[in-house]
């Protein structure tokens, strides 16, 4: 059992140490640059070139992912990658059969994780008896390299109409990497919607809409696609018939109030994001009951729907 002082240090030695690495080599396939083209992405140039998502991010700070003009240079490679890839080359080779690596005199928690081109979370998620603080000589430690990870993911609802809205939540990834969610049939045959940075925390959590393409009665897969070897999917998610819900339905909701984008918000005990509306004070950090009326369309298009609020009443957390 890991004591919660020691989850609060790891935590605070994350915060401080946290290296953000870019795991692509020096060559592509496509060579040093990329010309964008009509219909181009920066994931579908990503793919084609054989170069992380994140490591073209990272070269290219200057773009505009939403707004790509045809014509635009696309630098793929840089001088500090190579170094940093041979760097983590040499360290790996210094990994026994079992993926367990000895620690040398001078090593921390944070050197062998940005050694290994892992993130201190990463190591620490799979050495629950390690204490970052005091590494001992000759300790043998477990790293996580690509493809024996512990992410996962989840999408709520599981259900939805075409154009509804459903929030995407992902942890144990590489913090400030950047990762693609996308949906189809089946998860090795998805359209990318979105990407994301994920936070600090190795955490992601947005929302996208079901696309308009799906018909009801289809099944999709929500995907997550993380660049370096890993592709996480949902549980099965039903595409149902769009509903005529107008203005009448009622809604009675307690969560956390929080602030939107456009509206103030209410974050449900079981994860579920409503925006709310309505000639009320919505104060951020309560914990509030709700009641009101579903609206079908509203500016505020963010989270499971929007809720004109009638009554508002602060209440007691259920978690306290």
């Amino acid at each position: 059992m890991i004591s919660v002082r020691y989850l609060e240090t790891a935590a605070a030695v994350a915060a401080l140490s946290l290296v953000v690495v870019s795991g692509a080599s020096a060559q592509s396939r496509c060579g040093s640059t990329a010309t964008v083209q009509s219909g181009d992405t920066l994931y579908s140039i990503s793919q084609d070139c054989r170069v992380a998502l994140s490591r073209i991010y990272n070269l290219n700070p200057q773009l505009d992912p939403r707004s790509l003009s045809v014509g635009t240079e696309v630098r793929l490679t840089g001088g500090q990658a190579a170094s940093d890839a041979d760097n983590r080359e040499e360290s790996r080779r210094r990994l026994d059969a079992d993926g367990r690596y000895r620690i040398e005199e001078g090593d921390t928690a944070s050197s062998i994780a940005q050694a290994m081109g892992i993130s201190l979370m990463e190591l620490l998620n799979s050495n629950k008896d390690l204490d970052p603080l005091r590494l001992a000589v000759g300790e043998m430690i477990n790293v996580p390299v690509d493809g024996r990870r512990s992410a996962a993911l989840r999408v709520r609802p599981l259900s939805g109409s075409p154009g509804s809205q459903i929030t995407v939540r992902a942890r144990h990834l590489r913090p400030a990497d950047y990762v693609t969610i996308g949906v189809g049939p089946r998860s090795s045959e998805w359209r990318a919607l979105r990407d994301v940075q994920v936070a600090a925390d190795g955490e992601i959590s947005t929302q996208v809409r079901v696309p308009e393409w799906a018909d009801p009665g289809d099944v999709l897969t929500f995907i997550v696609d993380t660049d370096r070897g890993v592709t996480l999917k949902s549980a099965d998610f039903d595409v149902t018939a769009r509903q005529d819900t107008g203005r009448d339905a009622h809604v009675e909701l307690e969560g956390r109030v929080g602030k939107g984008v456009e509206c103030a918000t209410l974050t449900t005990p079981d994860g579920d994001l409503w925006s709310l509306t309505g000639d009320m004070n919505f104060t951020p950090g309560e914990y509030a009951k709700i009641e009101g009326t579903r609206a079908d369309m509203s500016f505020c298009m963010q989270g499971v729907g929007t809720v004109e609020v009638t009554s508002y009443e602060e209440v007691p957390s259920k978690n306290r």
